[in-house]
C-alpha cells in the first residue's frame, strides 16, 4: 500500500470518497497510450481508491515503473514473484482494471494464457469472481477483427466489463483518462447491478430562440444528466441520454440525443418511450419554461426597448407515451429551506405520478446549476432523506440504488 510519507497520498479522495476501502488494480499493457494509464490511476486515487500498478515487461518499454511509482505511492509488479501475487494481493483487491488493453491481452484472458504479470492477475481476478474491467486500445483493424470479437464475447460472458474505445483516425483510441476513473469507479463499487435494464436520462438545459442569435436559456450544464448517464452505463444499462447543449461532453458509449428546445426534448422522449419499454426513467435536465411567442426574424436591432411576450412551454415529464416501471423527477428550487424543497417535491410526486423526486437548491453557490456538487433530498411517497452537500458523482449512485430498490419492489 502507500507508504504514510509518500506526497501521492494527498490526492485520495480529493475530488470525492467514491472509492474509499476499494484497491483497484491497474494493469498497464504495451500500448501507445499507456502513459494514459497515468493519469487513470490518479483519478481512481481522487475518488478514494488504493491503487496497484501491474505491468507487462513490454509495456515497460513505453511508460517506466518510477513514473507509475511516483503516481501511486506503489511500486509496479512487473514480474510475478515468489510473493504469488496473483493470489495473494488479488484476492485482497476489489477490481482489476486493465488499461490499456492490446489484443494480445483482451485474447490471452479469454484463453487462460497467463504468461504476462497482467494476463495472470486478470485470469485468477476472475477465478476469484472479482470484477474485472478492459479498456481496449488498438488499431481499427485488429479491433474489427473477428479474433477480438470471439475474445470480447468470452470475456463479456464471464462477467468482465468492456470499455469501448473512441473511434477516430482508424483508431480505437483510449477514452479519457478522468472517463475511465468514473466508469471503473462505478463498476467496482456496484458491478452491473443494472444489467439488462434499459435506462432514459435527461440533462443539461434547452434553449428558446428570440431571434436568429438570441435565446432564453438557463446556467445549467449538464453535469447532473452525464453523471446520471455514465453511471448507469458503468453498471450494465443499455442508456439513452436526451440532452440539451452541455458544457461537457456525453459519454461515447450511450445513446445519445442533442436536442435545443424543450419542444424538441419532449418530442423525443415522446418517440424514445413510444418505441422502448424503459426500466428507470431519470427527468434531470433544466427545460426552459417559458418562450417567447414569436420568432423574430433575422438579428433584432440593439439600442432599443423590447417586449417579449412569453407562453409555457410543453412539460417534458407530460411527454411519456407508455410509462417506465421507475420514474425519478428533479424539483429545482431557488431557496435553502428543506421545507419547501420537500413541499416542492411531494407536489411534483403527485402531479406526474412520479416514484422519486429529487429536490436540489439552485442560484446558490456550490450547489445545482454548473457546480459538480449538489445539495440534495430524497423525496418518496413515505420518507424525505436529506442527504447534505455532496459530489453529483455520489448523487448519481445513490440515486440508482433508490431506482433498483423501488424496480425489485415493483416487481415483487
Amino acid at each position: 500500500m502507500i507508504s504514510p510519507h509518500h506526497p501521492s497520498r494527498g490526492i485520495v479522495g480529493a475530488v470525492n470518497r467514491y472509492l474509499e476501502g476499494h484497491i483497484v488494480m491497474l494493469g498497464v499493457t504495451a500500448s501507445v497510450s499507456s502513459y494514459k494509464s497515468v493519469d487513470t490511476a490518479r483519478w481512481l486515487m481522487r475518488r478514494g481508491a488504493q491503487v496497484i500498478p501491474v505491468m507487462t515487461p513490454e509495456a515497460t518499454k513505453y511508460v517506466g515503473p518510477m513514473l507509475f511509482h511516483w503516481a501511486t505511492g506503489v511500486e509496479p509488479i512487473v514480474e510475478l514473484t515468489g510473493e504469488t501475487e496473483h493470489v495473494g494481493l488479488v484476492e485482497k483487491v476489489s477490481s482489476v482494471v486493465i488499461a490499456p488493453a492490446t489484443l494480445s491481452t483482451i485474447a490471452k484472458v479469454a484463453y487462460g494464457v497467463g504468461d504476462t504479470s497482467v494476463s495472470m492477475v486478470a485470469i485468477s481476478a476472475l477465478g476469484y469472481g472479482k470484477r474485472v474491467a478492459f479498456v481496449p486500445a488498438m488499431h481499427d483493424n485488429l479491433y474489427n477483427a473477428e479474433q477480438y470479437r470471439r475474445a470480447k464475447a468470452i470475456l463479456e460472458e464471464m462477467g468482465a466489463k468492456i470499455v469501448p474505445p473512441l473511434l477516430e483516425e482508424g483508431v480505437a483510441k483510449y477514452p479519457p483518462p478522468e472517463l475511465v476513473g468514473r466508469v471503473a469507479a462505478a463498476f467496482t463499487s456496484r458491478g452491473e447491478d443494472l444489467k439488462g435494464m434499459r435506462v432514459l436520462v435527461t440533462g443539461g438545459p434547452t434553449r428558446e430562440w428570440i431571434d436568429r442569435v438570441r435565446f432564453i436559456s438557463n446556467p445549467s450544464s449538464g453535469i447532473m444528466g452525464v453523471e446520471l448517464a455514465a453511471e448507469a452505463w458503468a453498471r450494465g444499462a443499455t442508456v439513452d441520454f436526451v440532452h440539451g447543449p452541455l458544457k461537457t461532453s456525453a459519454p461515447h458509449f450511450v445513446n445519445s440525443f442533442r436536442v435545443e428546445t424543450t419542444a424538441e426534448m419532449a418530442e423525443r422522449v415522446a418517440e424514445l418511450s413510444e418505441k422502448n419499454a424503459y426500466d428507470i426513467a431519470v427527468f434531470a435536465a433544466a427545460p426552459v419554461d417559458f418562450a417567447p411567442a414569436e420568432l423574430y426574424e433575422g438579428k433584432i436591432r440593439s439600442g432599443r426597448e423590447l417586449q417579449l411576450l412569453l407562453k409555457p412551454t410543453v412539460k417534458v415529464l407530460s411527454s411519456l407515451r407508455s410509462r417506465p416501471k421507475v420514474v425519478i423527477a428533479f424539483a429545482a428550487e431557488s431557496t435553502m429551506e428543506e421545507e419547501k424543497l420537500v413541499e416542492a417535491a411531494r407536489e411534483k410526486l403527485s402531479k406526474y405520478s412520479a416514484d422519486l423526486v429529487v429536490a436540489n437548491s439552485v442560484g446558490y453557490a456550490g450547489t445545482g446549476f454548473a457546480s459538480e456538487t449538489d445539495r440534495a433530498i430524497l423525496v418518496s411517497h413515505s420518507e424525505a432523506r436529506s442527504l447534505g452537500l455532496m459530489h453529483k458523482e455520489l448523487l448519481a449512485r445513490l440515486i440508482f440504488d433508490e431506482a433498483l430498490k423501488i424496480a425489485r419492489g415493483a416487481s415483487k
